[in-house]
């Protein structure tokens, strides 16, 4: 029964934050088509970064950037400190700005399913090793309760 009133908590603050989304609970609506990024069929869903990674949700927060030198103090989001543990492995890239999106983001390698992930990066001075997350897809609410 708690797995249950976690989902419906989660899905009410990750739909509605003070009547409307909340934008760190989405891909970003604007997407620069850049010629460095991947040219297949993600090329223009906000959905998939730069690389192609898909949008994984979490509290992490859209940071505009026009460099990586703009995302230096940021890291990835809390609910993802602890990846290594829960299946994920890093990219080789930190915290950087996707061409694509315009926005800090940071990537890590799903081992089960062979998938990479992009999610926005958090600032340093917010960063809290949490087992919480409003955003995140019910699926991974279970892994949150269980670790």
């Amino acid at each position: 029964m708690r797995f249950v009133e976690i989902t419906v908590y989660s899905a009410f603050l990750c739909s509605a934050v003070i009547g409307r989304k909340d934008p760190r609970c989405f891909p970003p609506t604007h997407i620069s088509l850049h010629p460095d990024c991947v040219q297949d069929s993600t090329r223009e869903n906000a959905n998939f970064d730069c690389q192609g990674a898909h949008f994984e949700r979490t509290a992490g927060i859209e940071l505009s950037c026009s460099s990586d030198h703009d995302c230096s103090n940021t890291g990835e989001p809390n609910e993802w400190c602890n990846s290594d543990r829960r299946g994920y492995q890093w990219t080789t890239r930190s915290c950087h700005c996707d061409l694509k999106l315009g926005a800090c983001t940071v990537q890590r390698y799903d081992k089960r399913t062979n998938d990479v992930q992009w999610a926005y990066c958090t600032p340093r001075n917010r960063f809290r090793c949490d087992k919480s997350d409003y955003c995140s897809p019910t699926t991974n609410s279970n892994d949150y309760l269980n670790s």
